[in-house]
């Protein structure tokens, strides 16, 4: 069994911790990878609506300070890589559409596990239904978010790269609340 299995486990509960870990790792694994390739950028597919979802349940979740890193179509919180939100002025809605007018297929990924619902599914389905019914939702949310700036510090934070002043930033503290694993 591997570290990550194992803290992912250990991390599952209503604040989502265990999908934040995933995410952080996740980016942590495509940065090393970009590094070893010797690339600057990397692109990344978040659409809108996804971006915005993981906004507001940065803000829920105590990682408010990480938000214009997130939402703007660069995020260089990192000197050495950049990452490009390339899908970013586009919803899943119209994603969806534009393959289905090219006849390509679409792929479905299975819903979360029957339990208790995250910060992050939570605010998915918020998300969802406010644009549903108000459709420039998802991007007043990117818009205001877009106008913040963030916060340089002496020390990035060592998993999910945001500036902090210890090892870890305070979401990532959370996710680790049972303790910080050796390396950190």
């Amino acid at each position: 069994e591997l570290w990550y299995q194992r803290r992912v486990r250990g991390a599952q509960d209503v604040l989502g911790r265990d999908i934040e870990l995933r995410g952080a790792l996740r980016r942590l694994l495509i940065t090393e990878l970009a590094r070893a390739l010797n690339c600057r950028k990397v692109m990344l597919p978040s659409t809108s609506s996804e971006i915005s979802s993981r906004l507001l349940s940065a803000v829920a979740t105590g990682r408010g300070s990480g938000v214009p890193f997130e939402c703007n179509y660069l995020d260089t919180r990192l000197a050495d890589v950049t990452f490009i939100n390339c899908m970013r002025e586009f919803t899943l809605k119209e994603c969806v559409f534009f393959l289905r007018s090219r006849r390509i297929p679409c792929l479905t990924l299975p819903g979360p596990a029957p339990g208790p619902s995250s910060i992050l599914q939570l605010t998915e389905k918020f998300i969802a239904g406010l644009q549903a019914e108000f459709p420039s939702t998802v991007s007043t949310v990117l818009r205001t978010a877009a106008k913040l700036e963030g916060l340089r510090g002496e020390a990035n934070c060592g998993l999910c790269a945001l500036p902090c002043e210890g090892n870890l930033c305070h979401g990532c503290e959370i996710i680790f609340a049972e303790g910080v694993p050796q390396g950190f």
